[in-house]
This record gives structure tokens, sequence and C-alpha cells, in this order.
């Protein structure tokens, strides 16, 4: 995979989250990037940057809607103080990872839900719902589906394509654990599958609309895909960016390892299953 590499114009603003809190910039394209760096004093959680390119590289071979990415460099006289609280620890020469502005978009909002089959089908394509709840159980990512008490936390935007609205996976920072498990997952550890998409209130609402044989043709199709071969896909980002980045020892082999697991495939398969019943 050819990764853009650009550098930063001007800052518009930084975005306040509780994660990275993305900087938004227009770049050397003359589009806007939310870019994250190292918002904490935690070296390791440069990781996380890392997943953000493996997720993209992997959501794209499966068909799997994502927003455009790059690396970007920091510029001289770009990086404006003024609008930036959470991530001080950025300097000019730094690289980050950037998030292509989508346009024409809104954000799956914590309490959204389908009301009915017309607004069901005004989505584009929403079987895709069902292969990013299973990438997510497959990279286990612990932020989309997360349960916070008053709703959820999607990652899910909705682009405008004509009269339909297109469902895109984004933020993928905290797959493989999150912060809590860089450096220590790995292959043996089983699915987690607590605050994850299929669990949460949009997912059920879109599925409900899907009938049980199409349902269950989705899923048979799709995770033979997972069974498929990423090792030099995953080998090449790894050692690219580990020239921006100080990287986990052996990051690579871990992600392989875990992506293999081939039980925990087949656990993921029965979960979705189940998540129709």
């Amino acid at each position: 995979m050819k990764l853009a590499e650009l550098h930063t114009k001007l800052l518009l603003e930084e975005i306040q989250t509780d994660g990275h809190a993305p900087l938004k910039f227009i770049c050397t394209d003359d589009n806007i990037y939310y870019c994250k760096y190292l918002p904490t004093i935690k070296k390791e959680e440069i990781n996380c940057l890392a997943y953000e390119v493996v997720a993209h590289a992997l959501l794209r071979k499966l068909a799997i809607p994502t927003p455009d990415i790059a690396l970007i460099t920091v510029a001289e006289e770009t990086l404006n103080k003024k609008l930036i609280k959470k991530n001080r620890r950025l300097n000019v020469g730094d690289v980050c990872f950037g998030s292509k502005q989508v346009p024409f978009v809104a954000e799956v909002q914590s309490l959204a839900q389908l009301n009915n089959k017309t607004e069901f089908n005004k989505l584009l394509n929403p079987y895709d719902i069902i292969k990013i709840a299973i990438f997510d159980l497959w990279v286990n990512n612990t932020d989309r589906g997360r349960d916070f008490g008053d709703g959820y936390n999607y990652n899910l935007l909705l682009k405008l394509v004509g009269t339909k609205q297109q469902i895109v996976a984004f933020d993928h920072g905290f797959i493989f654990g999150g912060v809590n498990q860089i450096g220590i997952f790995n292959s043996k550890m089983n699915a987690l599958t607590g605050n994850k998409l299929y669990q949460s209130a949009y997912y059920k609402s879109v599925i409900k609309h899907i009938n049980n044989t199409d349902y269950i043709n989705i899923v048979n199709n799709f995770i033979p895909l997972l069974f498929k071969n990423y090792d030099t896909l995953i080998k090449n980002i790894i050692e690219k960016l580990g020239t921006n980045w100080d990287l986990s020892p052996k990051l690579d082999e871990r992600i392989i390892a875990l992506l293999k697991t081939n039980e925990q495939i087949k656990e993921i398969k029965n979960i979705i299953i189940q998540a129709k019943k």
C-alpha cells in the first residue's frame, strides 16, 4: 500500500475529544485532514497511529468504506500553539496520522437508530454494518459500539451519495485492545465481545430490516476474507511507519499472529450470527 505523504499548510482548530484530539489542518494537497499525534506522556501510545494505518489498509482490502489517509509532516510556521491544548507535544517536523475530511457527511450520533424501513432504504450500503461489526471483533476494536450509559460511541459516518447515505467507518486508533493492551496483545487472547458494535442500538435497528437469509449469506461470504494472507501488507506498513515512529518491537508479528487465529475467526462468526436471533 502506497501512503500519501503531505505537509501541513494551515491549522484550523483542535477537535476536543476524550481520545487523540485531532488537529484539523489544511495540507499541501489543499484538502483538510484530521491529524493525530501523541497527546499524552505515554510514548508507547504512538502505536495507536500505526493501528490507524493497518485498519485503513485492511478495510480497503475488505471493500469497506473508510476515509483516505496520509502521513502528514508538520511544516514550519503552521503550528499555531494558541489553538492547541492537548497536542502540545507536537513539534515542527513530527509526522502525524492524517484522515482526510469526507465531504457531505454526518456522524452517527450516540443515540442514533433507525426508526422505520424508509430510513433503512435511505442507506446505500446497509449490509456493510454487518461487515464492520465482524471487522471490529477480528481486530478487537475497543472504541466502536462502546456503551457510555447515555448512548454509544460509533465512529461511523453517513456520507451523502446522491439521495442515499453511505456508511463509512473511521477512527481506528483503539483496535488491538487499545491503549490498555499496547505491547501485550497476542494471538492467545480470546475475542473480546464487550462494548462492540453488534450489541449497540444502531446496529440492531439496521439489521432488523435485513432478512435472516440475507444476513447469513453476508456473514458466510465475508468471513472467508479474514482467512486470507495479509502478512506482506502488514509487514510493509509497519516497516514504513517504523522510520517515523518508535513502535513496539515485533508489532507486525503480533498483529499477523492475532489476525490469523482461526479458532477466533470461527468464534466471531458464531457471535455475529447469534446477534440476529
